[in-house]
């Protein structure tokens, strides 16, 4: 008797608590709307901002992973150009 009891005050306690009023709901829901209606025009809006970025992002990824083939190539072409640089300083002088 005692379990059946507090069984039932236990679960008359929790239920309230998991109701939501029908006026709250509909307040929460049209907030919820409003969000997502500025969400959305904001994605259209800048729409083209952010593809670009995106594309961005592509290419220097794409730039990321063919980097250390162009790297070595630009070492072996550095000491050429700082030689004729020197020469050139060495002739202006």
């Amino acid at each position: 008797m005692r379990t059946l009891l507090r069984m039932l005050f236990t679960t008359e306690l929790a239920a309230p608590s998991l109701y939501i009023d029908p006026n709250t709901g509909g307040m929460l829901f049209q907030l919820l709307a409003v969000f997502l209606a500025l969400f959305s025009g904001i994605l259209f809006f800048f729409s083209r901002q952010i593809r670009t970025a995106f594309s961005r992002l592509k290419r220097l990824l794409q730039r990321g992973q063919t980097e250390p083939e162009q790297a070595t190539s630009t070492n072996e072409k550095a000491p050429d150009q700082a030689n004729h640089q020197s020469e050139a300083s060495d002739n202006q002088g």
